[in-house]
């Protein structure tokens, strides 16, 4: 065999990694789907605790679907094994696991109660997640790496996965029903929105940290081992939190920089 076919095969090689952390991305969409169905139908049942018990698995599927969808890309980009169908790929499991799988997920748990009504807001987070994955598409290499324009949709499917599993209990006051609706169209809205959320790409692990870095993140992390449904939920909607309150931030003390230096008035605006 000779030595450029063998670097082919190799480079072929390389491309199942990401493309399997995106596999198993789909997988655990599909089975939160799964069990969020299965709870609907103990639900009906009249068997709630076993409802629970779904719900609950439903949402850690959601988790995991979400690990693998940050490892994906990283793997990617540190093997050089990026790649269109990858990209393209990628964008439609997270239709998937991002979008359907929250949907059915809340339907199931709190949005049946509203019937009809509820249905479609859960149709609109799917919307809304598809949306925001073709203007991310269309973005790439477009926009400053360091920041997201519009939630993106794994921190949305986090929040609404995180709320479920704080409380996991079917939902069956229709008052409670109809703040769940609430939170499910404001998610909805944030990943469609103008508004930019920090991005993990923009963090330099490379750079120099002071031992209190360190000791900080010990006691996340003994904080998450202790608490880790109210660390989860909370810090989702801190997350879904931050973009506007940064954005508030920057209005009320906007930067020198940005006052003193202008943008040049040949320059298109940029368009979210």
């Amino acid at each position: 065999m000779k030595r450029t076919d063998l670097r082919k095969n190799l480079r072929r090689g390389v491309y199942v990694i990401p493309t399997s952390f995106t596999i198993l991305n789909l997988y655990f969409g599909f089975r939160s789907i799964y069990y969020a169905t299965r709870a609907l139908e103990s639900i009906a049942a009249g068997q709630r605790a076993l409802a629970v018990d779904f719900f609950e698995t439903a949402c850690i599927s959601i988790l995991f679907a979400a690990i693998f969808d940050t490892f994906d890309g990283m793997v990617a980009r540190q093997l050089g094994a990026t790649s269109e169908f990858g990209k393209e790929y990628d964008s439609l499991a997270d239709v998937v696991t991002f979008g359907c799988a929250p949907a059915v997920l809340v339907y199931a748990w709190g949005l049946h109660s509203l019937d009809r009504l509820g249905g479609g807001l859960a149709f609109l987070f799917l919307v809304a997640v598809s949306l925001r994955l073709a203007r991310f598409n269309i973005q790439t290499g477009k926009t400053d790496h360091r920041y997201f324009v519009g939630l993106p949709s794994p921190a949305g499917a986090m929040v609404i996965a995180s709320m479920i599993n704080y409380a996991a209990l079917p939902v069956t006051d229709h008052r409670f029903a109809v703040a769940i609706a609430a939170v499910t169209i404001a998610v909805a809205f944030a990943m469609v929105s103008p508004i930019r959320y920090r991005s993990q790409k923009g963090l330099n692990l490379q750079k120099e940290r002071s031992l209190m870095y360190f000791v900080a993140l010990a006691l996340i992390a003994g904080i998450a081992s202790r608490w880790p449904r109210e660390f989860w939920f909370f810090g989702s909607l801190g997350y879904l939190a931050s973009g506007p309150l940064v954005r508030l931030w920057s209005i009320a003390f906007p930067s020198r920089r940005l006052i003193s230096e202008p943008a040049p008035p040949s320059e298109p605006a940029e368009i979210h």
